[in-house]
């Protein structure tokens, strides 16, 4: 039995840790999961639960995974908080027998989650990323803005750190700040409004300015071996009022997908975004992480979280072409859990 150990990391892990118990039909993965809430769900699908210290960051939550590594007996660490720092540590843990899961070296995850580094970096790839600038000051917003705005409609504004669209929002001319609010578009804020924000703010953490791409959103999750794309499915998201996502096979998302598993060395289980604009395809990021979505991947027919586990602990295999998941219209992925509640 392996003993692999997730830490803190996002509630979705429930519907990861589902499809490795459904794959792992030997009972060969043995689940730990920890999180700060004893309420977190995805306490409930593991076989091993643990409590994290609050507030515990840097040099001393890597000591601490360290010392729950020793004291539970753990095999493989699927780290979720603190990713990047823990990678850089790689070999501590390997000096207590652990294998640390990482989708990259330090340095391409550095790249990965520096969203303004990223965008320069990837504009080499076949579906680039969107025509972006990079600001901090009123005056070099003002700079951007009538730079992008003379070739492009609509621009966005998003953090270069951001997480789960934290802080992505549509730059409106039109609308007022009022109607906006009162209209209930939560990713949306006046060109006025923003103004006034950078204006009381003077300087702030880098933000990007970008083209606003209409078309249809692309969630990608992809298992790669460090060299080459080894599967993936493809997930067309709905529009805003719809239901369900449709699973779609689009050859030259693979071939983009394929490109940047090579570029960037990705190795396990991950996430690409695209967007449709004018110009095509465009990349929005890569998530050196599982999607919230990852639970359509079983329902499309990939059990895609058993296939990098596997195949990070026992290799992956051989093959030229990656495994793609075939078209599908998938409305919900249920899940349930029984808690037997003491009298």
């Amino acid at each position: 039995m392996t003993r692999i150990w997730f830490n803190r990391t996002f509630s979705n892990v429930r519907a990861l840790f589902d499809l490795i118990r459904q794959g792992d039909e030997a009972g060969e993965f043995h689940r730990v999961c920890s999180h700060t809430q004893s309420g977190f769900p995805g306490l409930l699908s593991a076989h091993e639960t643990a409590l994290e210290p609050t507030g515990l960051t840097g040099p001393d939550y890597v000591d601490f995974c360290l010392d729950v590594c020793r004291e539970r007996r753990i095999d493989c660490f699927w780290p979720g908080k603190e990713s990047r720092l823990l990678a850089a540590h790689r070999e501590r843990f390997a000096a207590q027998g652990v294998e640390l899961f990482a989708v990259a070296s330090p340095d391409a995850l550095a790249c990965l989650l520096d969203k303004a580094r990223f965008y320069i970096d990837a504009r080499r790839f076949s579906s680039p990323p969107p025509d972006t600038l990079e600001f901090s000051t009123l005056d070099a917003f003002e700079t951007a803005y009538a730079r992008l705005r003379a070739t492009h409609d609509v621009l966005c504004v998003k953090p270069a750190d951001g997480v789960n669209g934290a802080g992505f929002r549509v730059i409106e001319e039109q609308r007022s700040g009022l109607e906006i609010l009162l209209q209930g578009a939560l990713y949306s804020i006046h060109l006025d409004g923003l103004r006034q924000l950078l204006r009381e703010a003077e300087t702030f953490k880098p933000l990007l300015l970008m083209e606003f791409l209409g078309g249809a959103e692309y969630s990608l999750d992809c298992v790669g071996d460090g060299r080459r794309l080894v599967a993936v499915t493809q997930r067309r998201k709905a529009r805003a009022g719809g239901y369900g996502q449709e699973i779609v096979e689009i050859p030259a998302l693979t071939a983009a997908v394929a490109e940047m598993t090579a570029a960037f060395g990705l190795r396990g289980l991950f996430n690409v975004q695209f967007r449709e604009g004018r110009d095509g395809f465009r990349l929005l990021e890569i998530n050196p992480r599982f999607a919230g979505g990852i639970g359509y991947t079983g329902a499309a027919g990939l059990n895609l979280p058993y296939l990098a586990l596997h195949g990070l602990i026992h290799g992956f295999p051989d093959g030229e072409s990656p495994q793609v998941a075939g078209s599908a219209q998938v409305l919900e992925v249920p899940q349930f859990h029984r808690i037997e509640a003491a009298a």
